[in-house]
């Protein structure tokens, strides 16, 4: 396969802000958008890459595949810019400023040992239950955009383990950072992995074929991505009780909100898929699919579903 950039492919214009567009084609299967809704950029977000306020931006549905993300999109630049040391204590104090639900201790427990190893069990479980016997030997892994490599630390035993990520981050113990696309190329993978990426980027056609420009014949990739509604209960739930402690603790960042599509957040995630448009997405880019489907991070009706998809090079 061939990289592209789909910021060509797409109808695109400039708003009212440096550097954000609005693609006018769904970026995944490049069918015409068959709706929006109102939406907001999320206060942190706006102030951590534009240094500006919250402003509007367009929450868009494609009718052909079913994908569903903010038609304003982000460029690399912009990611760098959101995700330069992420979590770290200056991203969590201007978060938290902004945000004051997000403290030291719930940036903690997000990536906290308790919650690694619970996506370390589905991960393995998932990787178990559909690698056929031929693929079960893996000499090495890569985490595509990783941050420090905590869901493969010893993943698979033996084998060599690898992280790429733009945060800067130091890797754990027992892992090496490849700190470019151009340092991954000289390497060869058995698996890539790519766990709660695909949500945060732009323009996910690109990052895969990034993937593919890294693998080699027969290399396997296994994608999962938040399956969450953008505006489903759950979600709308949440985003009441966000902005009823915002209009207690910092009720100007709440004004700011109070317009048509407030509740409708542009923020880290900036995708929302389902298995039927993550398929689409590797069928789009040339990947051959073995096995996707959906599960829950954890046992309660409330636990986080994940769809995922595992993939080969072709």
């Amino acid at each position: 396969m061939r990289p592209s950039n789909d910021r060509k492919e797409f109808g695109r214009r400039k708003l009212g802000v440096p550097d954000l567009v609005s693609v006018a084609e769904c970026v995944i299967c490049g069918a015409s958008i068959a709706s929006t809704k109102r939406g907001m950029v999320a206060p942190f977000l706006a102030r951590r890459i534009w240094n500006r306020s919250a402003f509007p931006v367009r929450l868009a549905e494609c009718g052909k595949c079913g994908f569903v993300f903010f038609a304003s999109r982000l460029d690399q630049e912009e990611e760098k810019r959101l995700y330069a040391g992420y979590r770290k204590p200056e991203y969590q104090q201007m978060r938290q400023s902004l945000e004051p639900w997000y403290t030291v201790k719930f940036n903690y427990d997000l990536s906290g040992p308790e919650a690694w190893q619970l996506r370390k069990r589905c991960l393995e479980k998932a990787l178990r239950d559909h690698l056929s016997p031929d693929r079960q030997v893996i000499g090495s892994v890569l985490d595509f955009g990783g941050d420090r490599g905590d869901l493969i630390a010893a993943l698979v035993p033996n084998a060599k383990h690898y992280v790429y990520d733009i945060s800067g981050v130091e890797p754990l113990p027992g892992i090496e950072s490849l700190r470019s696309l151009d340092r991954c190329k000289q390497y060869h993978f058995d698996l890539v992995l790519t766990s709660n990426v695909l949500e945060h980027v732009g323009f996910p056609r690109d990052l895969m074929h990034q993937v593919a420009e890294i693998a080699s014949p027969g290399t396997l990739v296994f994608n999962e991505v938040p399956y969450e509604s953008a505006t489903g209960v759950r979600t709308m739930a949440k985003r009441v009780a966000q902005a009823v402690i915002l209009g207690v603790m910092l009720p100007r960042v709440a004004w700011s909100l109070l317009r048509p599509g407030g509740l409708n957040l542009m923020h880290e995630h900036v995708n929302f898929f389902s298995p039927q448009s993550l398929e689409s997405l590797m069928q789009a880019t040339g990947w051959k699919v073995l096995a996707s489907g959906v599960y829950r991070q954890g046992d309660s009706v409330w636990s986080h579903q994940m769809a995922w998809s595992l993939a080969q090079v072709v």
